[in-house]
């Protein structure tokens, strides 16, 4: 699937670039440029182009989406200086939105933190986005997860078997490895896992803060039909699986139901009830219509 990750990242990068080849091409320990990459003036310009409040708000998550890394086999660029970064994506479509904040933390209360990828707090609800472009070409199956998380899987199949999980081999302490199903059906490029454990630290907040304004989940997909003249090879493939996420994602119906389960598991956890509870609604939406949903 990596091959395909490229793909995509070269498309953004040739449809945005537009021949320029000045701005690609990251140069780190000594290695072939990453040619998916901004070039490192680029990535510099975008870097101090940023405010420093946004720039604050990346340095302060876990993500370390602003620094180098090093691997097993050296160092790697930056995250966002990938053309197809989820966080590059979701900065550039909400950088100039009044009010929105970047990498949301809040504590799940069960295992580690939520990095909520947008906030904006409305005066009638709190909008949360999560944000995807390259990351839905991987497949999200045998996935390691935390023990500690089991037990709200086995909470939500209990109020709704057709939600699943399938247990599959794992070596590591603490940690099981399984293949979400639902209705009988894996589900192989919508993250789902990620997505309970940001409901989590939702509901958490919700009963701790005794909230009462609705709540609204902008899941954002980038759209490659944008960029489908520049995917010089498998550009089908991206299109398809594109699609196929989408599908897996409209199964489960309008999501109130694992919000509510999620909900109801918390209430447990912590001992905490709710007079009124938050309305809810789950958007999925691309680079298009993304702004709509934010007023």
């Amino acid at each position: 699937m990596a091959e395909l990750e490229k793909a995509l990242d070269c498309a953004i990068r040739d449809y945005e670039i537009k021949g320029d080849t000045s701005k690609c091409g990251y140069k780190i320990d000594g290695r072939v440029p990453y040619e998916n990459y901004m070039s490192n003036e680029t990535w510099t310009s975008f870097l101090e182009g940023m405010p420093r409040l946004y720039r604050r708000q990346y340095e302060d998550a876990d993500g370390g989406e602003l620094k180098e890394k090093r691997g097993r086999s050296g160092w790697y660029p930056p995250k966002m200086a990938s053309y197809g970064s989820s966080s590059r994506l979701i900065y550039q479509c909400s950088k100039n939105i009044n009010g929105f904040s970047f990498e949301k933390q809040l504590p799940t209360r069960v295992g580690h933190i939520a990095n909520i990828d947008g906030h904006k707090p409305n005066d009638d609800q709190d909008v949360y986005v999560e944000a995807k472009c390259r990351e839905i070409y991987a497949k999200h199956t045998d996935i390691e997860i935390n023990e500690v998380y089991r037990k709200v899987y086995d909470f939500v199949h209990e109020k709704h078997p057709d939600f699943e999980y399938e247990p599959s081999a794992c070596k590591k302490e603490h940690y099981f490895c399984c293949t979400f199903k639902y209705k009988g059906q894996k589900i192989i490029h919508f993250d789902i896992k990620q997505l309970i454990c940001h409901y989590l630290g939702i509901a958490a907040n919700i009963l701790e803060t005794k909230q009462t304004k609705g709540i609204k989940f902008v899941y954002f997909i980038y759209n490659p039909e944008n960029v489908k003249d520049n995917i010089e090879k498998y550009g089908e493939k991206i299109l398809s699986i594109y699609q196929q996420t989408i599908k897996e994602i409209e199964r489960f119906g309008n999501m109130y139901w694992l919000f509510k389960a999620v909900l109801e598991f918390q209430k447990q956890n912590l001992g905490l009830s709710l007079e009124t509870e938050p309305t809810f609604e789950f958007k999925i939406v691309d680079q298009n219509s993304y702004r709509d949903e934010l007023k």
